[in-house]
């Protein structure tokens, strides 16, 4: 049983949970584009889906063991393989060598802790888009207040089960602990135990909408949901900004 900050001893089991019903969005905005940056890509849930269809895709990660899961999927699919390109690298600082028509930045936002950061992100990723280059962001602005651990998934696979639990709490400085804790159980008796704390950003819609226009971005569309409905307080808000 181990307890950690960040998502090192996780990844391994990231992808049993996330289920946003995300997918087809991200295809939708991909679909006419040659190549789309996916920025904080981490396992490559969106991009290897994309990557099906025939998108190719530079993806971005930092993690050490978010990549090393994201090349575990590609190495059983070696067709999907050669369409993409994997970069080692914080957002804030990474270098591509080229420049894209999209870019990805989902599930990520909310890892920038301050100003400082999330800046140095946006202006970086507006370097790497094409003038009127696209950036599709989302933040869970609904998901940044304390909560006590509560259940949050349960996975039966290969006759185990993996369970989920979530919560958090605001700390000084304008963040948040996010408290994940997964939990792997065989013939019902606890297997496993990984705790895992990370940090998050607090911030609003008013504030995005300013960084935004700091870094080079004219906001076109906003939604709340990944249905394309249109943005009025939900959990989370998906952004669709313009590089000016």
């Amino acid at each position: 049983m181990t307890g950690s900050s960040g998502y090192e001893d996780c990844a391994h089991l990231y992808d049993l949970f996330d289920d946003k019903d995300n997918l087809d969005f991200f295809r939708k905005y991909a679909h006419p584009v040659q190549e789309v940056l996916d920025v904080g890509a981490g396992t490559g849930r969106i991009a290897m889906t994309l990557a099906r269809a025939g998108t190719r895709l530079t993806c971005v990660e930092p993690s050490p063991a978010m990549r090393r899961q994201f090349r575990l999927k590609l190495a059983s699919e070696p067709e999907v393989k050669g369409r993409i390109e994997i970069i080692e690298g914080s957002a804030e600082g990474f270098k591509a060598g080229k420049v894209f028509e999209l870019a990805i930045l989902s599930g990520c936002f909310d890892h920038f802790l301050n100003d400082c950061e999330r800046l140095a992100a946006l202006r970086n990723i507006a370097g790497h888009l094409k003038p009127a280059g696209r950036l599709v962001m989302d933040s869970f602005l609904g998901l940044m207040g304390e909560s006590s651990l509560k259940p949050a998934g349960e996975v039966v696979r290969d006759g185990l089960v993996y369970k989920r639990l979530v919560g958090g709490s605001v700390v000084p400085g304008g963040m948040r602990d996010t408290r994940l804790v997964f939990e792997t159980y065989s013939d019902s008796v606890l297997a496993d135990r990984i705790e895992v704390h990370s940090l998050v950003g607090v911030t609003t819609r008013e504030h995005i909408h300013e960084v935004l226009d700091e870094a080079g971005f004219r906001i076109e569309k906003e939604f709340g949901d990944y249905d394309f409905t249109p943005y009025s307080g939900q959990d989370v808000l998906i952004i669709d900004a313009v590089r000016v």
